[in-house]
């Protein structure tokens, strides 16, 4: 009897193991004909409300180039959450909210507060939430629960088992599949009225507001939003979210479309990465320039595929923090500084804050969104990020972020001595774990 536990057990571990920690691979980028067009984005809703019991990794779907009217970045807490919280006031139907890191804290109770003075003006609420990155079932459930008490409609994605789908807190049932396990919905998207979205790196959380993680949330508006509420719908039906019938209030049409291209993307652990595949592809046709800003940049794939830009003659800025709230994957970057710097790209370090955006331009475009450049984030979280090819947008992420955030910074050096160089190669050699 124990032999056999002990095998059933091994087993067990093998397949949680596996499935955790291994990464799938599918063609994700560029989008084929067949992908979501923001006309056919109430419908590709209406098909997957169909589907009689979907997954969450399901919404792996390809989006087609698009266009925005307005792109905005605001770095710094204490400029994005007064935007943010005035276009949730000014919300007329519907404020739907899909956050990895949603705290009790003072800006995270601050907006639940507003949400609820929503929904007692008719504006209708949902929220899909990491359970892991919220503590949804910890220190943050009597928020939640006050919420869904007013109300707002809320599902959670949830990391361990067990899994359980359906609204929170108390028509949740028990999914036997157990398909969000080991997967963390790592996204912060916002989707008001259908009209404006909001994506970037910041949760709701006071380290966002008051300095120290730097970030940035991006405010759009055009045709891409119907896009970006597709996403959102689907993900949250994924979980149990139940959907109304008349999908039309959800999808109005947009005051304007907007000309600038724009492109949906996302990481979904079943294989599709449109996000990271759009990432390499930016790295590999850049001619003249790639600034990146991330929190964890250690995924070999494309700390070579920089080193070979900048060998080519590409100027590769990396900033990253001085102080990380990683020490491991910042020893496992710093392994890479040698190498990169003798290819001739500049390494900044961002003093006095984790630097936490997640920003990539490359020529004239510009990626940004929730995407970290480690394994997690590239393959195996949920993940959300668009991707704009205009010049002039290009330039206000450089006079808004990337310019004074480099004045700001310090030139990096590379490791001296056997001493402080082991322990960055060991962390190095796990980045696969990182």
């Amino acid at each position: 009897m124990l032999a056999v536990l002990g095998v059933l057990l091994t087993a067990l571990l093998f397949f949680v193991g596996r499935r955790v920690l291994g990464i799938v691979h599918e063609p994700s980028w560029p989008p084929g004909p067949g992908a979501i067009t923001p006309a056919a984005a109430e419908s590709a809703v209406a098909t997957f409300a169909e589907r009689s019991d979907p997954r969450p990794s399901e919404v792996g779907m390809p989006y087609a180039w698009s266009t925005a009217a307005t792109i905005d970045p605001w770095p710094e807490g204490r400029n994005f959450f007064p935007r943010i919280f005035e276009d949730a006031r000014a919300a007329q139907s519907s404020i739907h909210v899909l956050m990895f890191g949603w705290r009790e804290g003072n800006i995270g109770t601050e907006f639940a507060n507003l949400l609820i003075e929503k929904l007692e003006q008719g504006v209708e609420v949902r929220v899909l939430v990491d359970a892991q990155g919220s503590q949804v079932f910890g220190p943050a459930g009597p928020m939640f629960t006050r919420l869904a008490d007013a109300g707002a409609q809320i599902v959670v994605n949830d990391l361990l088992p067990w899994d359980e789908d359906g609204l929170y807190p108390s028509n949740r049932s028990f999914d036997w599949r157990q398909d969000d396990l080991g997967r963390v919905d790592h996204r912060k998207l916002y989707v008001i009225d259908g009209k404006v979205a909001w994506v970037g790196g910041a949760g709701l959380e006071d380290h966002f507001e008051n300095g120290q993680f730097h970030d940035v949330m991006v405010r759009v508006t055009g045709d891409v939003v119907r896009q970006a509420q597709a996403l959102f719908l689907m993900s949250f039906h994924s979980h149990g979210g139940p959907l109304p019938n008349d999908l039309a209030p959800y999808f109005p049409e947009q005051p304007q479309p907007g000309t600038l291209p724009i492109a949906l993307l996302q990481v979904v652990p079943s294989g599709f990465q449109s996000a990271t595949q759009a990432m390499r592809a930016l790295i590999d046709e850049a001619t003249a320039r790639i600034d990146v800003m991330n929190p964890y940049v250690t995924d070999g794939d494309m700390l070579a595929r920089l080193e070979a830009a900048a060998r080519r003659g590409v100027r590769v800025r990396i900033v990253v923090s001085e102080k990380s709230n990683n020490a491991l994957a910042t020893a496992s970057f710093r392994h890479h500084y040698r190498t990169l710097l003798d290819a001739g790209a500049e390494i900044y370090e961002y003093p006095g804050a984790v630097v936490h955006a997640k920003l990539m331009i490359s020529d004239d475009s510009v990626l940004f969104g929730t995407v970290n450049i480690d394994a997690w984030a590239l393959y195996r979280n949920y993940e959300v990020a668009m991707l704009v090819r205009d010049a002039e947008t290009v330039e206000r992420f450089e006079e808004r972020i990337f310019a004074p955030d480099v004045a700001r910074c310090r030139p990096a050096e590379a490791a001296q001595g056997f001493g402080a160089k082991l322990p960055r190669a060991f962390w190095d050699r796990l980045a696969y774990l990182l």
